[in-house]
């Protein structure tokens, strides 16, 4: 066979080989979806986690010609729902709709975890941040966040925090605020923001860090009093609170998001049909306006983007974590 003829024999074949592959992404992408989606929530109905689910499982149903439904799973730290997205195939008919705890600190919260977000999921899109409050009883004597810091370190561990929980935003900003100050406290974990917001209300803790959509309310209706904003930019809901990175606290923030994963394996051009779809959805008016008017940011990425902070999320709160001691009780 002579040269040119044996050149052009091997680029056909070539491009047979590939054809095969060309026609299954493409036909993965034209038949998705083939059946009903389904949104796993790895927490109890009436949350965030599980608002951001209804409104997406609402639009997706509608746009998508299938039903999208909600499944909650609640348990085990997200180990429920995570383990049955696990036993599933990775064809990107069910979704996980995920915060920062099930997607990032768990990783460094539980010693034995069943599953890891890094390799177990391919990131779809974040969904939305919802900026923090440093909140204090109304009848406190600290009237701005520098108030609270000198007390702290004028008299060390005399004052106390509330947190959601052991390791989550409210538990890590207490314990790199007393690491940036030079100044412990005493922290108090609840289950949940609720119990620990009460007890801010009630004057049995001196403070709490917790989102704006639960904390927010609290501090527009007075029951208590803001100090400062955990976000980049004042709220609109509060703009006369200052931003701890105005006052000089930038590097201590944590931020609770919350994104969508699926199933790792799962095809490229699913993954981006479902990124198309559920971008569309969270910046369509109607839905956007439900949470920005909750002081909640809508803020969406590429599935590249959102799986490298993903990572770094995780990277970064575990080393924290370890290094502070915590651990899941």
């Amino acid at each position: 066979m002579q040269a040119h003829h044996r050149r052009r024999f091997i680029q056909t074949a070539l491009a047979m080989a590939a054809l095969p592959l060309t026609m299954s992404a493409t036909h993965a992408q034209s038949g998705f979806p083939s059946k009903p989606i389904t949104l796993v929530v790895p927490y109890a109905a009436g949350g965030l986690t599980d608002q951001l689910a209804r409104e997406l499982g609402a639009y997706m149903t509608t746009t998508l010609k299938q039903p999208v439904i909600v499944e909650n799973r609640p348990g085990g730290a997200a180990q429920i729902a995570m383990n049955f997205l696990k036993g599933l195939p990775a064809d990107g008919h069910t979704v996980f709709i995920g915060d920062v705890p099930s997607l990032a600190t768990n990783v460094g919260l539980f010693p034995k975890l069943s599953y890891d977000p890094r390799k177990d999921l391919q990131a779809v899109t974040e969904l939305v941040e919802a900026p923090a409050l440093v909140v204090v009883p109304n009848k406190s004597p600290f009237k701005t966040f520098d108030d609270l810091v000198k007390a702290a370190k004028a008299k060390p561990n005399s004052l106390s925090y509330a947190s959601q929980g052991v390791g989550t935003g409210g538990h890590l900003f207490g314990t790199l605020l007393s690491d940036h100050i030079k100044a412990p406290m005493t922290h108090a974990a609840y289950r949940g923001s609720m119990p620990g917001l009460a007890d801010v209300i009630s004057a049995q803790v001196d403070f709490m860090y917790d989102a704006m959509p639960t904390a927010g309310p609290l501090a527009t209706s007075q029951k208590v009093r803001a100090l400062a904003v955990g976000a980049d930019k004042r709220s609109p809901l509060l703009p006369d609170v200052p931003t701890l990175k105005e006052l000089g606290y930038g590097s201590i923030v944590p931020t609770f998001w919350w994104g969508a994963a699926v199933k790792r394996g799962t095809p490229e051009p699913v993954v981006a049909k479902l990124h198309e779809v559920i971008t569309a959805a969270m910046h369509d008016a109607g839905i956007a306006k439900k949470f920005t008017s909750q002081g909640i940011l809508v803020k969406t990425n590429s599935p590249a983007e959102f799986g490298q902070y993903l990572n770094s999320e995780v990277t970064y709160w575990t080393k924290i974590m370890r290094d502070a001691g915590m651990q899941a009780e």
